[in-house]
């Protein structure tokens, strides 16, 4: 009968030694954080230019941008459009537009919030975006960004109906070594 009472003893022992080991490592991502790939959903929309006065005195124009944010970080979207330069070759097949952006996120608690500079480029054609990039501020400084969107007429949030909203995928890397 001590045997039976001693195997139920290392047993129940043995379950909790290794019930705590598997939840240290969720207890500690969620003190320290995790550096595991993030996929925002994204709503945005421009909200007009901003002219820019560079060192020659010539003003750009920049688009601004707001929108929303779903999937691992709901929350609001700001951004502008820094360079948007057409092709303008005629021997090309495709029409394809040349984009550079800032990009923040903001979640609804201020715990995540980074700022991404991107580059790539539109398929006039299709509406449809590529663009890669890097957070250089705030939550992630270092890590890849990887953009993904499409054009559409009107959106959920857009001051009208017909205005041209752009829906696509924010992918946040992991934060290289030496830089967490």
């Amino acid at each position: 009968m001590n045997i039976n009472r001693r195997h139920i003893r290392v047993a129940a022992l043995s379950s909790a030694i290794a019930l705590l080991l598997q939840s240290a490592p969720v207890m500690a991502e969620g003190q320290q954080g995790s550096n595991r790939p993030v996929e925002i959903t994204f709503t945005k929309w421009v909200t007009g230019p901003v002219f820019v006065p560079d060192s020659f005195g010539i003003t750009e124009g920049h688009g601004l941008m707001v929108g929303v944010t779903g999937g691992d970080i709901p929350g609001t979207f700001v951004g502008e459009v820094l360079q948007s330069q057409r092709s303008a070759n005629p021997a090309l097949k495709a029409a394809i537009n040349k984009l550079e952006a800032i990009y923040e996120v903001h979640d609804l608690q201020g715990n995540h919030v980074f700022t991404a500079l991107i580059r790539g480029g539109t398929n006039r054609a299709t509406g449809t975006a590529l663009l890669d990039g890097i957070v250089l501020a705030g939550w992630r400084t270092g890590a890849p960004v990887h953009v993904e969107f499409e054009t559409v007429v009107g959106c959920m949030g857009a001051p009208t109906a017909t205005t041209t909203c752009f829906e696509g995928t924010i992918h946040v890397g992991r934060v290289p070594k030496g830089n967490d």
